[in-house]
């Protein structure tokens, strides 16, 4: 009988300004993770503007009412620690790990680049040059293109539709102006939330949280909702690389949001067929056939909705064929269900698996972040092995039947159209686009 997953004393509270406050007292190492959290990520990009909210991200720390870039890079050097910022579809992240007595001068780093940057012009325009010139290098990799098509070929026009770094020709575009108006609009304290985990006591924490934010003030509500997405459209995308020997192959369908009940019995389902290297998908394809090293499928969730994809990559000559495979093995799936060893050695995998991903104050910052943002209870984390060993094989064949790509789905490959386009015309119309259009 494995142990229990537990949480640490969790301390929740709200601000007078709206900013929540999540304290984790974690006994043991003494170090702590502090992070604050906005809520709406790259799905707040304006039209024409993706990758704006990555950039304003990146620039906060540049240069605030208190300190200059270099001083805020030498704060964070003296602390012993990185100051993280990203940002994802939903939501954009700003993190510290240092030793427990240091935690006041994190809060102070934290609050000063997402309370009070000043975006000096210089920086922001040296970070926009930067991120267009790493963009346009992403045309070397085709996992990254293949990525990016898929994006776009499954949301279309949706916020969900483009990379979180953006495109090359509406970066070149940004400028400061766009930069402080996404700040204004989206950087307030009714949107966000601070976490704090390690070796603290919550009657110390709150009144340094209170101290630091509690003045924070900007326009109230509730930020813009995003809207589900629609299901894709049956359709294969060839991204045009004449050069490439090897073809990257993505297959995507309709999915679900984070929230959604059939959140566990997909999560289960989909690491049967493409989770590991004893998944449906990988024998058939490596083990059996030599198509491809690898192949993997999982979906992808956010807070309005997600998707299902498959993704695996193969030499031109034989692209047509591993995409037959893949189908044929995912409507198997969908006919059969998983039998009774599969299901019960992928639940095994995936429940000694995932106390790994609670080890450090970090990791459980994230989790609490996550369950903040999604509105989801603390069970999701102390029921996890519960909810994925409740997972029957009849709830494995009824999550494949709705969301895997059986009738519903869109083929992205990135290869030489003339070799591959003709062959991929039998799994929907092909539509052929140059491979520069993808960043």
């Amino acid at each position: 009988m494995s142990a229990p997953i537990t949480l640490p004393p969790i301390h929740r509270e709200r601000l007078p300004n709206g900013l929540a406050v999540i304290v984790a007292e974690r006994s043991g190492v003494p170090l702590v993770a502090a992070r604050l959290v906005l809520r709406g990520g790259a799905s707040l990009d304006p039209a024409g503007r993706s990758g704006l909210a990555h950039l304003v991200a990146l620039t906060a720390r540049r240069g605030t009412r208190t300190r200059s870039g270099p001083e805020i890079d030498l704060a964070v050097e003296s602390l012993g620690a990185e100051l993280g910022a990203g940002v994802d579809e939903d939501a954009t992240y700003f993190g510290l790990s240092a030793p427990v007595e240091v935690l006041p001068r994190c809060l102070d780093i934290l609050s000063d680049v997402t309370t009070g940057p000043t975006f000096p012009a210089k920086e922001v325009d040296r970070l926009r040059r930067r991120e267009v010139a790493g963009l346009a290098h992403d045309l070397d990799e085709p996992s990254v293109v293949a990525d990016r098509a898929m994006l776009a070929a499954a949301y279309g026009d949706h916020p969900y539709g483009h990379a979180a770094e953006g495109r090359v020709k509406d970066l070149t575009a940004a400028r400061r102006g766009d930069v402080v108006g996404y700040h204004a609009r989206h950087y307030r304290p009714s949107e966000a939330f601070v976490v704090v985990v390690g070796a603290v006591r919550t009657a110390d924490v709150l009144p340094l949280v209170r101290r630091r934010f509690g003045g924070w003030r900007a326009p109230g509500g509730a930020g813009p909702a995003v809207a589900p997405p629609a299901p894709p459209r049956t359709a294969v995308v060839v991204v045009d690389k004449p050069d490439l020997t090897q073809t990257q192959v993505r297959i995507v369908s309709e999915g679900f949001p984070r929230k959604s009940p059939d959140y566990f019995s997909g999560m289960v389902a989909s690491a049967i067929l493409g989770g590991g290297f004893t998944s449906r998908l990988m024998e058939a394809i490596r083990v059996e056939r030599g198509l491809s090293y690898g192949v993997r499928s999982r979906f992808a969730t956010n807070g309005a909705g997600g998707v299902f994809f498959i993704s695996t990559f193969t030499k031109v000559e034989t692209t047509t064929e591993i995409v037959q495979v893949a189908l044929d093995q995912t409507a198997r799936f969908a006919e059969e269900g998983p039998s009774g060893e599969e299901l019960e050695r992928t639940q095994s995998y995936l429940c000694g698996l995932y106390p790994l991903s609670l080890e450090t104050h970090d990791q459980l910052a994230e989790k609490l972040a996550d369950l903040e943002l999604f509105g989801l209870p603390d069970d999701e984390v102390t029921g996890f092995r519960d909810r994925v060993r409740a997972v029957t094989p009849d709830a494995c064949r009824a999550a494949a039947r709705r969301y895997l790509p059986l009738e519903r789905r869109v083929v992205v490959a990135v290869g030489p159209a003339k070799a591959i386009a003709r062959g991929l015309e039998r799994f929907g119309p092909v539509r052929i686009v140059p491979a520069r259009k993808m960043v």
